[in-house]
């Protein structure tokens, strides 16, 4: 069995999501604008990788994970125009992509879940995605 997906998995979709130029074009500092910690003062819009959870597999090859990701959009736009559009190409740049993920073989990577809704002045968008991977 792998000795765990969160951390190999959380790299691994900062750096698509960093690297998505459609999606960090929309972002108010491009790739600086993808964070798992927010900083201070930061511009709007932006991401954050948040709550993850993993469960061990037994596949065919052996051991897997099967890791489930939350990434937050967040936006001070009007209306929900500008943080759908982020959650869009979020969407674009993980659901059924294939990238690397370092130790194991990403067997499909899907988004499960995506909800949006306005905290005052802000827009909080969640995407769920479902990663499984097997050790390489």
């Amino acid at each position: 069995m792998p000795q765990d997906s969160l951390w190999p998995v959380q790299a691994a979709i900062y750096s698509v999501l960093a690297g998505a130029a459609p999606l960090t074009a929309q972002l108010a500092d491009g790739a600086d604008s993808v964070f798992d910690h927010v900083p201070q003062g930061s511009a709007f819009p932006y991401i954050v990788l948040g709550e993850s959870a993993a469960e061990p597999l037994e596949t065919q090859t052996g051991g897997g994970y099967d890791t489930t990701i939350d990434i937050h959009a967040y936006s001070r736009a009007l209306g929900m125009k500008e943080a759908k559009a982020v959650m869009a190409a979020i969407a674009a740049a993980l659901h059924g992509q294939d990238f690397a993920v370092a130790g194991q073989r990403l067997v499909f990577c899907r988004l499960i879940s995506q909800q949006l809704r306005q905290d005052g002045e802000t827009r909080h968008g969640v995407q769920r995605y479902r990663i499984i991977t097997e050790p390489v």
